[in-house]
């Protein structure tokens, strides 16, 4: 017997609302016993009458109100999961949340398990597997980018695309098929180069895809970007400037900053962890060395370096060349305080030496904002490197497994018909991309790939 399963819906925390959230076959009667308008109980049919409805009402336990809720009711299969579902909409205090839950579990409901709702959902036929996969991600997103990926798979992409694959691939197995049945008959079939054509065309869609989500793999992974340079260049705040708050202490004794300080933050879309370095320079202090051997070791495995000079102070082109030459390529050089710039300064000489040495330079002022937009869309475009996610598509791990698979029977196929080998053995190998592309939408699946997959939702989804 399915049994009915309950669990908060909402964030952790205190917060204007919180819902608790009920499935299965049970659910209809523990909404019976616990929905209240008037002081009396309401019957199962006011409830089936305003399925879909929201209802204010109390919620009680032992008789007693604990809270005027928002009850809402769907009746199976028209709902989320598929199955008989309600939600109560409290006031999102914890306790209280925790208290009504208890109570609902005594009635008959289980603490449901991680996506158990959702898994309900895949299992009902609601959704298919890569739409799952995409709530998931939709959910943990942690940039503008990666949710706007998610969002696409949300309305289909992947589905789309797998839609494609399996038409092509029963089109060119009907084909093949074709040629075997009715060998004898005076009929035409497709050339073997025709054949070819199109199974290459389903080799050069999965490639393309492959590609594709490679490239938006790199834009939704987290980058590092490290402030680097000698103490009292404005390192630390840029830092939150950037952050826009005081998070790097800021101060004119140099060595203020002894160990690396880092924040994540999402920038032009993109997730980055900015990270604010000790100052490099020749020091006996022993907690200072320390620092320092950190920071280079963060510069050393930073997606980007953004090295500060002080333009306040005489540019001595040697001391820079000599300290940074080991950083400077791919770097973004910033010479802050561009609002009391040296009279040493040739900006125009210094951008083009950063030029031969493989990095950009930008003049700023962390003190009147000059040129902070400009570093930021420098930052943004290098960490990019000019993609934009609206051309490309996100896979999970397991979507890219399947769609190598197929690539590979299919360049087994296309192996076989160059060498002129029986349709028979070819169909084996289309057979078997079929039975790929229908695990990408989990027409084929299997206990334990559902249990990975659901497990990575939150308790209430």
């Amino acid at each position: 017997m399915i049994e009915t399963i309950a669990a908060v819906s909402t964030a952790n925390g205190p917060g204007a609302i919180g819902i608790v959230r009920v499935s299965g076959p049970q659910t209809l009667a523990i909404c019976k016993q616990v929905i209240s308008r008037n002081q009396s109980l309401v019957s199962e049919d006011f409830i089936l009458t305003n399925e879909k409805n929201a209802i204010f009402c109390d919620f009680v336990l032992e008789n007693q109100p604990i809270d005027e809720i928002i009850f809402i009711f769907s009746k199976g299969p028209h709902s989320y999961t598929g199955e008989d579902l309600c939600e109560f909409h409290f006031h999102g205090n914890p306790i209280l949340l925790k208290k009504s839950l208890s109570h609902i579990f005594t009635l008959g409901a289980r603490p449901a398990q991680n996506g158990e709702f959702t898994k309900r959902a895949f299992l009902n036929g609601k959704l298919n597997l890569t739409k799952a996969e995409a709530i998931a991600r939709l959910i943990e997103s942690k940039s503008r980018v990666e949710l706007e990926l998610a969002q696409k798979n949300v309305f289909g992409r992947i589905s789309q695309l797998s839609s494609k694959l399996r038409s092509d691939l029963i089109s060119l197995k009907a084909e093949c098929e074709a040629e075997i049945d009715f060998s004898t008959e005076d009929l035409t079939y497709e050339s073997l180069e025709d054949r070819k054509s199109r199974i290459l065309s389903v080799i050069n869609l999965t490639k393309e895809t492959l590609n594709s989500s490679k490239r938006a793999e790199k834009l939704v992974s987290q980058s590092s970007v490290v402030l680097f340079g000698e103490p009292n260049t404005g390192k630390s705040s840029l830092m939150n400037i950037i952050l826009g708050k005081d998070r790097s202490i800021i101060s004119e004794i140099p060595g203020t900053t002894r160990d690396f300080i880092a924040e994540e933050i999402s920038l032009g879309g993109l997730p980055i962890r900015l990270i604010d370095t000790a100052g490099v320079r020749e020091t006996q202090d022993v907690v200072e060395k320390m620092g320092i051997a950190r920071s280079l070791k963060e510069v050393k495995s930073a997606n980007l370096r953004i090295i500060l000079v002080d333009g306040a102070n005489p540019f001595n082109k040697e001391k820079f060349f000599d300290l940074h030459k080991d950083h400077l390529e791919g770097s973004v050089i910033v010479v802050n305080k561009f609002d009391c710039l040296h009279e040493t300064w040739r900006l125009e000489d210094f951008k083009k030496l950063a030029k031969e040495s493989g990095a950009n330079a930008l003049p700023i002022s962390c003190k009147t904002g000059e040129g902070i937009a400009q570093l930021l869309s420098l930052i943004s475009a290098a960490l990019s490197q000019g993609e934009s996610g609206s051309d490309l598509v996100l896979l999970e791990e397991r979507q890219t497994y399947h769609l190598e698979q197929i690539q590979k029977n299919c360049l087994q196929a296309l192996s076989l018909m160059t060498d002129n080998a029986p349709a028979e053995i070819v169909i084996e190998e289309i057979n078997n991309a079929l039975q790929e592309v229908g695990e990408i939408n989990g027409q084929v699946s299997t206990e334990e790939v559902l249990g990975r997959i659901f497990s990575k939702f939150c308790v209430g989804k």
